[in-house]
Order: C-alpha cells, then sequence, then structure tokens
C-alpha cells in the first residue's frame, strides 16, 4: 500500500531544510563579519572571513532556492466524507488514508473518496458511520459490535478480533504502551496527537523512545478501544493492569 503524502508533511519538512540552511548561513556570516572586524594590522583572519563570507552566501542562496520550491509543491483536495473537511495531498490517492481533522479512514475508491451512511448502535444509541468497504463496525462510544447491512450481502463476513472484544465486569485500572511504531508512522503520528492533545515533535519524541506508556489509570474498555484504534495504523501495543505492576 502507497503512503499518502500530506501537501502539509512534505511543505514542513521543506520549510525545516530551509531553516536550518538558512540558520548555517546566517551564523557564517556573523563569524566572518567577527573575524574581519578583528582581524588587526596584519589581517591574518581575512582569508578565514572571506571563505566563511562564500559559505554563508552559498547557503543563504540554498535556504531561499530550497524555500521557493513550496510554490511547486502539488496540492490534489481529498473532502472528508465524515467530517466535511479538505485534506490536500500530492496526488490522488489509491488508497484509504487518515483524515487529518477527524482521524477516520477515508474508503476510497477509483481516486475518489466513497459516500459514507451513519448507523445508530442499538446498546448507547450513539451515531456512527460506515461504508460499503466496512466489514466490521465498532461503534466509537461504547467499542461494541454494530450490524450493518451491505449491498453485497453474498461477501464473507469477517470475525471480530480479539483485540476488540469489550470486558464489561473488569473494573481494573490498566496503562498502555507503545512498544512499537510500525510502518505507518505518518498516520500514527496524526492518530497520536489527537488521543494525546500533544504537538507533532512531542510525538515524534515519544516513538524515539520506546517503549513509552501513552495513557494510565484507564479501564479495560478504553484500553481495548484505544488498542484496536492504533492497531489500524499497524503500532504494537501493550495493555497492563495496574495493580499487577504494583506487586512486582
Amino acid at each position: 500500500m502507497k503512503r499518502i503524502q500530506r501537501v502539509s508533511d512534505v511543505i514542513e519538512l521543506i520549510s525545516e531544510k530551509a531553516l536550518v540552511w538558512g540558520l548555517g548561513g546566517i551564523l557564517s556570516l556573523c563569524f566572518s563579519a567577527l573575524f574581519y572586524y578583528y582581524r588587526g594590522q596584519s589581517g591574518g583572519t581575512v582569508p578565514l572571513a572571506t571563505v566563511l563570507l562564500l559559505i554563508g552566501l552559498g547557503a543563504l542562496g540554498f535556504a531561499i532556492k530550497h524555500a521557493l520550491t513550496i510554490r511547486e509543491v502539488t496540492k490534489y483536495d481529498v473532502k472528508c466524507p465524515y467530517c466535511n473537511e479538505t485534506n490536500q495531498v500530492l496526488e490522488a490517492p489509491e488508497d484509504d488514508f487518515t483524515c487529518m481533522f477527524c482521524h477516520r479512514f477515508i474508503p476510497i475508491q477509483d481516486q475518489q473518496p466513497m459516500p459514507v451512511a451513519q448507523v445508530r448502535c442499538g446498546f448507547c444509541n450513539s451515531l456512527n458511520f460506515y461504508s460499503a468497504k466496512t466489514d466490521v463496525l465498532l461503534c466509537e462510544e461504547c467499542n461494541r459490535e454494530v450490524p450493518i447491512a451491505t449491498s453485497d450481502e453474498t461477501r464473507p463476513k469477517k470475525q471480530l478480533a480479539a483485540a476488540y472484544v469489550t470486558h464489561i465486569d473488569d473494573e481494573h485500572m490498566y496503562e498502555l504502551l507503545l512498544t512499537d511504531k510500525g510502518h505507518k508512522q505518518e498516520d500514527l503520528i496524526a492518530a497520536l496527537q489527537h488521543m494525546l492533545a500533544l504537538n507533532r515533535n512531542q510525538v515524534k519524541q515519544m516513538l524515539d523512545e520506546l517503549p513509552v506508556t501513552l495513557l494510565t489509570g484507564i479501564n479495560r474498555r478504553k484500553a481495548e478501544m484505544l488498542q484496536a484504534q492504533l492497531s489500524l495504523h499497524d503500532a504494537g501495543t501493550e495493555m497492563r493492569q495496574i495493580s499487577d505492576n504494583a506487586n512486582r
């Protein structure tokens, strides 16, 4: 599956490179001016000041040239059928991808978003979305399976994975750990930003320090629901009962 590149991510990478080269160029010019100012009567530091001047001008020129490439970034608008927000990607999507606003998977067919329908959960009465691609629908509020009807009744029904099962009678508290960031890091970063209310840099730092505790003091139902959400992004997670950890 080809990963969808978002315009905002590409612009961020270009801006970071331009900023690094720009700061390096300014620093070189500052040292060049410093060496030239303290050149003394012999002017021994003038050659070094000249070299730093050329390096600084070259770095600034490269930074400006790199920054101007932002205008060349192509934009393809994909409107999310769930929240109606427009996602800007580099090219027409071939596969489903996560909306950067509501963090739901946008179903794609023939490079276009598919329409979605709503169904009300029979347990908690909350509304949930599904598309023709949906095989198993879990309620976003209570994490129970919601029966849905598809246009293709001959298609085999998928069984609900064990990780999705809700344990109603378990009153213990748990902590949720992230153990593997998988291969869909951009989608995982967006999901964790929404889940933990953190910025992109904080989430990136967490992914570099695995295993890391995401949440603690949560019930089993919420932990399993979050595990199910993260598994969609190929992330490895582990749920630990807090009382068991305390007795070790």
